[in-house]
């Protein structure tokens, strides 16, 4: 990030969605430790949940919750992003006592083309005006977040921060200082250095989750290393013969069954492609995963042994399954593969060691 940003601009780490599933805490920390400015999440809980784990940096919250939950954001020392009046009243309320407020640092988010969230661009100034007419809150910055789909035109690209730059340039010349003008997200980034203004977003490309960032203009490697389990069952299976139309899979020749403890409940039902590696091998899963559970199909694997490692996502020996082709073989975009991965389901982290730059 800094060799594309520079060592001036502020850098907000985005470990929103619980860091994208792989964790706020531990990518929070990773974070500060390497540098970042600032950390930035959608969800209060997930601020709260940083600040219980004791990340001292300034932590940005997008717009995402109701105004009755300004106290919170405020007693966690949170910095809210507001996007009407009513919102900036809570927040004022909640930062204190009139006659003696503790400024509260806010954002504003600005929409210019996402169609979400965000105080349209014609109302985005009165906005500003209104917010600094209350004593309690201190305007901290202004955001917006582009729209900027797989092979986006530039043109569309451009018209869409030339919206947010006219309402900056609008508030300077009202003599309003913004001190973080923030537009760039990780597509951003990646493909638009003028679009960084002083500071940036980043989110996917942290994570090294899509092809499309990994091919950009500075390596970026996956955090995603590998989703594993173990077989804690093996057995052989003879052809049923009565009521073999309602086995739970067709055994039509003996079968070697393993059976590994991940299944919907983990949200493996929706991470896997058929296909699993035992001892460097690919393996059929056999019907879909229970609730708990998931069976293999390992005649091709005689010698797996209760105990051996199953990689469901990752590498073992020459053979791989890879994010992409999951998110392939279940059409959605890969930084969803992480998310989808339940709770339960221990994440694991290895420090690396390389140097940065």
């Amino acid at each position: 990030m800094r060799q594309l940003v520079g060592p001036a601009r502020k850098i907000f780490a985005v470990v929103k969605a619980d860091a994208y599933g792989f964790g706020s805490v531990a990518m929070g920390r990773a974070f500060a430790e390497a540098g970042a400015d600032a950390l930035a999440v959608a969800d209060l809980a997930d601020g709260v949940r940083l600040r219980d784990a004791g990340l001292k940096l300034p932590i940005l919250v997008y717009p995402n919750a109701l105004p009755d939950a300004a106290a919170d954001v405020v007693a966690a020392g949170l910095t809210p992003t507001i996007t009407d009046l009513d919102g900036a009243r809570a927040y004022a309320e909640a930062a204190g006592p009139s006659e003696h407020p503790a400024p509260v640092d806010v954002f504003v988010k600005v929409d210019v083309g996402l169609e979400r969230l965000g105080v349209p661009v014609d109302r985005a100034v009165k906005l500003v005006a209104a917010i600094r007419e209350l004593r309690a809150l201190r305007l901290a910055g202004l955001c917006t977040h582009l729209h900027v789909p797989p092979g986006a035109a530039a043109e569309y690209v451009e018209w869409q921060f030339g919206r947010f730059t006219a309402v900056l340039d609008t508030l300077a010349a009202q003599g309003v200082d913004v001190p973080v003008r923030l537009a760039a997200s990780s597509p951003l980034v990646l493909r638009y250095p003028a679009t960084y203004l002083n500071a940036v977003d980043p989110g996917r490309m942290l994570y090294g989750v899509t092809r499309e960032d990994r091919d950009g203009p500075v390596p970026v490697r996956p955090v995603f290393g590998a989703l594993k389990s173990r077989l804690i069952e093996v057995k052989n299976l003879a052809p049923r013969e009565r009521f073999a139309a309602d086995a739970p899979f067709p055994i039509p020749h003996p079968i070697r069954l393993g059976v590994v403890p991940i299944g919907a409940g983990d949200g493996f039902h929706r991470l896997h492609v058929g296909r699993a590696l035992v001892r460097g091998r690919r393996v059929p899963i056999l019907a879909q995963p229970s609730l708990e559970h998931t069976r293999l199909d390992l005649t091709s694997v005689p010698d797996a042994r209760v105990g051996d490692d199953v990689v469901l996502i990752g590498r073992q020996g020459a053979e791989e399954i890879t994010v992409d082709d999951v998110a392939a073989h279940h059409g959605i975009d890969a930084t969803h593969v992480a998310l989808a991965i339940g709770p339960r389901v221990a994440r694991v982290y290895q420090t690396s060691t390389r140097t940065p730059p």
